[in-house]
């Protein structure tokens, strides 16, 4: 019976110490989602911001092409 009671006291701390296991993972698992979900909500407001701020869109600027002129017609 003894032997009995000591078993059971084993498999009660083995128990708790893998709850605490678990909620540490669990704890650890959410603020690494959270960090994700954050990351993203942020780089959606960025790109939201450019666009809500309508900044003048850069274009390319065109090369220099060599005008042609025309001759004047000898009178």
């Amino acid at each position: 019976m003894e032997q009995l009671n000591t078993v059971v006291a084993q498999l009660i701390r083995e128990n708790r110490k893998l709850k605490r296991q678990v909620e540490k993972l669990t704890a650890k698992a959410t603020s690494r989602a959270s960090g994700t979900v954050d990351r993203s909500l942020r780089a959606i407001q960025k790109r939201a911001q450019k666009a809500l701020a309508a900044a003048p869109v850069r274009r390319r600027r065109r090369a220099a092409t060599k005008r042609t002129t025309r001759k004047k017609a000898a009178s």
